[in-house]
This record gives C-alpha cells, sequence and structure tokens, in this order.
C-alpha cells in the first residue's frame, strides 16, 4: 500500500509542478513582451525628441520674415483643405447607396 500511496504523491507532485512550469512560462512571455514593448517606446521616444530638436535648428536658420509668412501661408492651406473636406462630405452625404 506505501508504494501505491508514493505513486499517487509523486504524480500529484508532477502535475503541480507542470501546472507551476505552464504558468510561469506564460508569465516570462508576457515579461518579455513587456520589455520589447518598453525599448520599443524609449527608442521612438528618443527618435521623436531628435526629430524635434532638428525641426527648431532649422527653423531658427531661417529668417523669421519668412517663418511668419510660412505660418500665414499653411494656415491658409489648411482652411482651404478643411473648405475642400466639407465640400466632399456634404456631396458624399447627398449620395445614396444601395
Amino acid at each position: 500500500m506505501q508504494i501505491v500511496e508514493m505513486k499517487t504523491k509523486l504524480e500529484e507532485r508532477i502535475r503541480e509542478l507542470e501546472k507551476e512550469k505552464s504558468m510561469l512560462l506564460e508569465e516570462m512571455g508576457q515579461l518579455r513582451e513587456v520589455v520589447e514593448l518598453s525599448e520599443k517606446a524609449k527608442n521612438l521616444d528618443s527618435e521623436v525628441n531628435k526629430l524635434k530638436i532638428e525641426i527648431k535648428t532649422l527653423k531658427d536658420k531661417i529668417p523669421q520674415e519668412f517663418l511668419q509668412e510660412l505660418e500665414v501661408s499653411s494656415k491658409l492651406l489648411k482652411e482651404e483643405e478643411k473648405e475642400t473636406l466639407e465640400e466632399e462630405c456634404a456631396s458624399c452625404e447627398e449620395e445614396e447607396f444601395p
């Protein structure tokens, strides 16, 4: 009888260990994903900051009066694009779809 009990206990222990192993492997995979995403976010943040600095440096090299003209032109273009989109949306709403 003792052998049967030992076998049962060992089988139970094996099931518990296999379950724990499975949970640990799953957690490890999730932690690896978090590390990868964190590194990616850090790299992208660094790239974005470098681009912002480069843009600022380039703008600083442009004479101020030209920058003001560019800003006015840019605002006008954005307003024209908005009007065009609004007109297109209005015509889309008038169309009937089968």
